[in-house]
């Protein structure tokens, strides 16, 4: 696999350096450090505040230093990521320093190089009313070409992964790429589908509980069937594995799961809305991932 690593010199952006070595260690091929100076921000404040086009100059010439040393940093420390997870030795580590907004420079840095995961640090932000996501790391998700990962804490050696299943093709999307991403002596999986209470609080005071019970048999039929096959799926592939089926609310229910089991990693599949659709429909993934304290893989389709 190809990753595209962004790195600001953050305590989360050595996290997601870290990571690389911890959850891909068996599947990388090659690495890009990107480091992008937003030369665009620092220019308009500087003239704000009155800087002659010398004074920005250097300002800038200093700014493009600062960022190669920080590369040099963080290929060294991939490195030794790598090298502490044992893994294969022809992984390629390259560094890119380049110019402009940062999210619109990652996404199209990212679809240029044509990588199959973007890595991202993001900040929490304690302050918040729950929100742990950052700004950047969120655009970044919404826009990406690709799957996204966003690492929010340390990922341990044999870290709890939460992976969502619901029968969509997304959601087996997402197995699919997680199978060939993460190998099954690295991690501990456990498997969640939920079945979404779709009649109204109206529809259920209206209909007996018969009624409201035969309409949601089948739906509860395919969950339980859709884990099963997962189950099998992933058993065979050698991956310790445990299953639920919950009924509920799946972006409340995921979250509870993902604190209740102490989660290091969630999983999820995201069927890549745009438009109006997407703010229509809402987006389970983004929301787990803006909302839950663990990092998130959220894998998207594939660009037409």
């Amino acid at each position: 696999m190809k990753v595209l690593c962004a790195v600001d010199g953050s305590e989360f952006s050595q996290l997601a350096v870290e990571s690389l070595g911890t959850l891909f260690q068996q599947s990388l091929r090659e690495i890009i450090l990107l480091h992008v100076v937003d030369d665009v921000q620092l220019r308009q404040g500087m003239k704000k505040e009155g800087l002659s086009q010398a004074k920005i100059k250097k300002v800038i010439t200093a700014m493009n230093h600062a960022g190669k040393q920080l590369l040099k940093q963080a290929e060294g420390h991939a490195t030794l990521a790598i090298r502490q997870a044992q893994s294969k030795p022809f992984v390629k580590i390259r560094t890119v320093l380049t110019h402009g907004h940062v999210i619109n420079v990652v996404t199209k840095q990212a679809e240029k190089r044509k990588v199959d995961l973007i890595v991202m640090g993001s900040r929490g932000l304690s302050n918040s009313s729950g929100y742990l996501m950052g700004s950047v790391s969120k655009k970044v998700l919404t826009h990406a070409p690709c799957a996204v990962l966003t690492v929010k804490e340390p990922i341990p050696a044999k870290p709890k992964v939460l992976l969502a299943i619901d029968g969509s093709n997304a959601s087996k999307r997402a197995a699919s790429t997680f199978q060939s991403w993460i190998f099954p002596e690295t991690i501990s999986l456990h498997l969640l589908s939920v079945v979404p209470q779709f009649l109204t609080d109206i529809a259920q005071n209206v209909l007996s509980k018969t009624h409201v019970k035969s309409l949601m048999k089948p739906f509860q039929l395919r969950a339980k069937e859709v884990t099963a096959e997962h189950r099998e799926f992933f058993l065979k592939e050698g991956y310790n594995v445990t299953s639920e089926v919950k009924e509920g609310d799946p972006r409340k229910i995921i979250l509870d799961q993902l604190e209740r089991n102490k989660s290091d990693l969630a999983v999820l599949g995201s069927k890549g809305l745009t438009g109006p659709e997407r703010f229509q429909m809402g987006s389970v993934s983004e929301w787990v991932a803006g909302y839950t304290g663990c990092s998130v893989l959220v894998v998207r389709p594939p660009m037409s």
